[in-house]
């Protein structure tokens, strides 16, 4: 506010040290899916003609879904009731990719399957 003029008269007006006045906005950040592509290669042994294959890293989700989304699937059947094609369809609104319900069906037993071996603990 250094240089602000005083709306009524034309006046140099000195601020206050600290606000008198705070507006917040808040907004939803914008969805985006992180996707990362992992590429296996495979070749042959020259001298012994053995066929080596790539591994995935240790860490790597064994299903297209990474734990977040899984997570978040089940919240969408689990605590919010959508059937598989609303979420089928909330994804696609939402980040532009298309999951088959088969897919999402699978996610919803993977996760169904972890909570049931976990709760026995």
């Amino acid at each position: 506010m250094p240089g602000a003029c005083c709306s009524d008269c034309g006046g140099e007006v000195t601020a206050n040290k600290s606000p008198s006045y705070r507006h917040q906005v808040f907004e939803l950040p914008e969805p985006k899916l992180d996707i990362t592509e992992y590429q296996l290669f495979h070749g042959r042994c020259q001298q012994c003609n053995t066929v080596s294959k790539g591994t995935l890293p240790k860490d790597t989700s064994d299903g297209q879904m990474g734990p977040r989304l899984l997570s978040y699937v089940a919240v969408l059947s689990g605590l919010y009731h959508l059937s598989v094609r609303k979420i089928q369809r909330l994804l696609q609104d939402q980040y532009g990719t298309h999951f088959s319900t088969g897919l999402i069906s699978e996610a919803q037993g993977r996760v169904s399957s972890m909570l049931t071996r976990y709760s026995k603990w």
